[in-house]
């Protein structure tokens, strides 16, 4: 009988330990004193560039993040630049994308952001944040609206394009997507709740 009920009860802890895997970080950063409450795991997405090595890529790593400063909340979306591709022996100018202009696109829509000033620091964070698996990368911080929040809630974007001051795009389109990622971030900031 004993044997039965563990048996039974193993589905359960296997769900458990899934649904904790989703669940969102939080910690406080030790210089500003900012509680951060980062996405389990960013979105990722690809750009494939053939023209320089076979399945080489370029990607970007998306996601949000809330601050709390004494009691004082804001939202924001990180977005990492990093790649599998070894640059140092490209020519100046061939490096990662620096994340500036963002769009964001749906099938019904799109959402353009711009960089806050300072980048990282705006946030509040001293140390890196959203840039695993890469060992090099550059990153951008983009304030978040509640409509934008609430954009960004319903669905991921299906594509990313990082936009230049001429209007030239990089589009990076989703690698990694998981959409429980959001929901367990939704109800770990209170933001399920209306």
């Amino acid at each position: 009988m004993g044997r039965r009920i563990a048996l039974a009860l193993v589905p359960l802890l296997l769900a458990a330990c899934a649904e904790r895997d989703v669940w969102p970080v939080e910690r406080l950063d030790p210089k500003t004193a900012v509680n951060v409450t980062l996405m389990a795991q960013p979105w990722v997405y690809a750009r494939p560039l053939p023209m320089l090595a076979a399945n080489a890529r370029d990607y970007l790593n998306v996601g949000v993040v809330e601050t709390n400063r004494t009691g004082e909340r804001a939202y924001w979306l990180g977005v990492v630049s990093w790649s599998t591709i070894d640059r140092t022996q490209l020519p100046a100018g061939a490096g990662l994308a620096q994340p500036i202009h963002l769009r964001l696109a749906w099938k019904d829509g799109n959402l353009d952001l711009t960089p806050a000033p300072g980048g990282r620091a705006a946030v509040g964070l001293t140390a890196p944040a959203l840039t695993e698996p890469a060992e090099r990368y550059t990153d951008a911080w983009y304030s978040l609206s509640a409509a934008n929040l609430k954009r960004l809630s319903t669905a991921a974007p299906d594509s990313v394009s990082l936009v230049d001051d001429d209007d030239g795009l990089r589009t990076y389109e989703a690698w990694a997507i998981d959409p429980a990622v959001m929901a367990e971030f939704r109800k770990a900031t209170g933001l399920d709740h209306p």
